[in-house]
């Protein structure tokens, strides 16, 4: 994100995102320093994906804000959110990543789960490649 331009977005139909929840609920610092600049995309026609690493025990009260955050702003600018995630099997006390039940993404905490990682991982990209359709 450090590097990103306003014009790479244009570029793609598909987006995967992926930003850790920094501090209390916070967006990573390049994600943080071009959140504005996000105003300025048109993601009509564009289907987002997001994934987040995220401490459930250690930050349960703001598990994953960070893609809540990301996917609350891109979504009012005309993207279409897919690859939402189960909350089943993880325990935290609120998120702003949560719609309808689910994350809006990938949701993996190494910190505590670090051994379901993987399988997480295969089966999300499985699903987005099906919402995708590639």
């Amino acid at each position: 994100m450090a590097e990103v331009e306003d014009s790479d977005f244009g570029n793609y139909q598909y987006i995967i995102i992926g930003c850790p929840t920094w501090n209390v609920g916070e967006l990573q610092a390049d994600w943080e320093g071009y959140f504005d600049e996000l105003d300025n995309i048109d993601f009509s026609g564009t289907k987002v994906a997001y994934f987040g690493p995220g401490d459930q025990v250690g930050y349960a009260d703001n598990f994953l804000d960070a893609i809540g955050i990301l996917e609350e702003k891109i979504s009012s600018l005309g993207g279409t959110t897919v690859g939402y995630w189960p909350t089943d099997g993880y325990e935290y006390s609120e998120s702003k990543a949560l719609r309808d039940g689910k994350f809006v993404g990938l949701a993996l905490d190494d910190d505590n789960q670090s051994e379901l990682t993987e399988t997480r991982i295969k089966t999300w990209v499985a699903q987005i490649k099906s919402e995708f359709g590639v």
